[in-house]
């Protein structure tokens, strides 16, 4: 054994003064480069979470300023009195009818677009008959100029072009109007289509001011970095600071580093979604140059100084170090063999000796975890069934308070009312901390959510039952069956325009003498192809697959059948026997 350690001490004596200089450099020189490279990419991963709040909070108008667009398309005395503008029958029309559209374009559409964000500064309506509306949001009395040419506008061709959706327009001035001094906005413009015919009858854009991005850029941003803002063809949509044209070509190149005025900067971008504006953060180098320059000149000094006091520690201690670590190989290899009950002698109170102790815990935490693994696996089932359920509650939700949008919109307020007392009822009984219900209180609550939709659809929705009284005791996950019947009304009857029949029956059948439940959701409603079903708006349907997969593991099956246009069957079958599931018998 002296042998072998002092051979040991020899080779590490031969590589520590073969490797001496490389310890020197790495303090030197490669650490500083190492410790820039890692304030940049810390810096860039900062700068990224800010953009991400930059980013949404310019999404946020963009979506106000798209929602504006989208205004006239609510109010049905609006689009008629755009439509008879943009036919030319206006001005033959009788007295009745063109009170009736300018009442509607001079008093209805401005006090809709009265309460806007003060940001919001003003709505340009553009008829296809050369009129000319303008609301502005602060209910000052600017207008719109008469004389000027709107339809050779980029903007006005790209939202023509675009045929409906919304065009980002990027910072312009406001020239259209009769100001005394003109200001920069950006902009969301969008051409209007008459809902029977789809034919263009105007053109709407809404204008917000651009001291919103300007605002937003100075709270998130360092003073020493440069916002830029482009729009998808790479053409400047705002700077915080002026950027040269070499600046901007650079910026749709995919390097990390550009030049700015001759310096060094990196670029963090993030786009926003809806427009694809790019948003990208200057972030100069220096930044993280001069932090780390003062590493190269104390580099050497504590290089030096820390290869000698190692030079004197390794020989002090080598012998000291190298008959404890021999002990915990031994350890080592009886844990690996699976010997639980060895353990490493402490001696002493120093570095070694905590080794020791914490190789000690190790090894009694891993038979610890070797018992607990068996029950962390029993209870993994329980909690991924729990999370799969609580991703149906607010899909449900949200589904039953659009129907509530519906009844209100109708104005039907008394059905309303119904409505909304009975998802009070229903709401208690899905909250409830219980995780499994039987096939009679599943039933139950689809027939109150029926109830719920009956209420809105009145005689477009039918819905059977049929429950086999022998599988009413079967226990099943909560909110199995509610989320497929839920899509048969969103995605298969609400489209149509025929009565549309849902069917839920649930029967004990036999099978090479074994029992079994099987379930149908049946609708007559539209259908869908089977690509359809990887579509995120299924989110009910492949959670109750989940859930189902989860609670008869190899004992069940889901399977979905679609046609377009006929209707959809989903097919559910859980084996009985198998895996001891109880029923409720009676005799004939």
């Amino acid at each position: 054994m002296k042998n072998r350690a002092l051979s040991i001490r020899s080779k590490l004596m031969i590589l520590f003064s073969v490797t001496i200089l490389f310890p020197v450099l790495i303090i030197a020189y490669v650490m500083p480069a190492y410790y820039t490279k890692l304030l940049t990419t810390e810096t860039e991963k900062l700068t990224e979470s800010t953009l991400v709040g930059l980013t949404s909070n310019i999404q946020y108008y963009l979506d106000e300023l798209e929602r504006v667009t989208t205004i006239p398309y609510n109010y049905n005395e609006v689009m008629y009195a755009l439509k008879i503008r943009s036919a030319g029958i206006y001005k033959t029309s009788d007295s009745y009818t063109k009170y009736k559209a300018d009442y509607a374009l001079y008093n209805t559409l401005p006090s809709v677009l009265e309460n806007m964000h003060k940001e919001i500064l003003g709505t340009l309506l553009l008829p296809l008959d050369g009129s000319i509306f303008y609301k502005d949001s602060r209910s000052t009395l600017y207008a719109a100029r008469s004389d000027y040419p709107y339809t050779e506008q980029d903007w006005y061709k790209e939202a023509v072009k675009a045929e409906g959706k919304a065009t980002f327009v990027r910072v312009h001035p406001q020239d259209y109007l009769k100001l005394d001094q003109v200001q920069s906005v950006f902009s969301v413009a969008r051409l209007i289509r008459d809902m029977d015919s789809r034919k263009p009858i105007a053109v709407i854009m809404a204008d917000a001011d651009t001291v919103v991005i300007d605002r937003i850029v100075r709270q998130l941003i360092s003073n020493d970095s440069v916002v830029v803002i482009t729009d998808k063809n790479g053409q400047l949509v705002y700077a915080s600071s002026d950027v040269p044209a070499e600046t901007l070509k650079e910026l749709s190149k995919p390097s990390a580093t550009i030049d700015y005025y001759g310096e060094p900067y990196v670029q963090v971008s993030k786009t926003v979604p809806s427009s694809s504006w790019k948003v990208t953060s200057l972030i100069p180098q220096s930044r993280f140059t001069d932090k780390v320059r003062w590493m190269h000149t104390t580099g050497l000094i504590f290089a030096s100084g820390g290869l000698i006091l190692t030079l004197f520690v390794f020989l002090a201690y080598s012998r000291k170090l190298l008959t404890p670590f021999r002990e915990m190989i031994l350890v080592m290899r009886h844990v690996q063999r699976g010997d639980m009950t060895r353990r490493v002698d402490i001696h002493g109170k120093d570095e070694i000796a905590e080794l020791g102790s914490a190789l000690n815990r190790m090894i009694r935490q891993l038979d610890d975890m070797v018992i607990s693994e068996y029950r962390a696996k029993l209870k993994q089932q329980d909690a991924e069934m729990q999370a799969l359920q609580s991703q149906i509650k607010p899909h449900f939700l949200y589904n039953t308070l659009n129907g509530f949008i519906g009844l209100n919109r109708r104005r039907d307020h008394d059905t309303l009312d119904r409505a909304i007392r009975s998802l009070s009822g229903l709401l208690r009984y899905i909250l409830s901390s219980d995780t499994t219900i039987t096939l009679a209180e599943e039933f139950e609550i689809i027939r109150k959510y029926a109830d719920l939709q009956s209420m809105r659809f009145q005689d477009r929705l039918t819905f059977h039952f049929a429950l086999d009284e022998r599988l009413e005791g079967l226990k099943i996950p909560k909110l199995l069956l509610q989320p497929l019947v839920e899509n048969s009304v969103v995605h298969g009857c609400e489209p149509c325009e025929h009565p549309c029949l849902i069917e839920v029956n649930a029967a004990l059948q036999w099978e090479n003498g074994q029992p079994r439940a099987v379930i149908r959701v049946t609708d007559n409603g539209a259908g869908f192809e089977p690509a359809a079903l990887r579509s995120r708006d299924r989110v009910g349907m492949r959670n109750v697959e989940e859930r189902l997969s989860l609670s008869y593991r190899g004992v069940s099956s889901f399977k979905v059948r679609s046609t377009p246009n006929l209707g959809t069957l989903i097919t559910i079958t859980i084996d009985l026997q198998e895996e001891g599931l109880g029923y409720e018998h009676h005799s004939g």
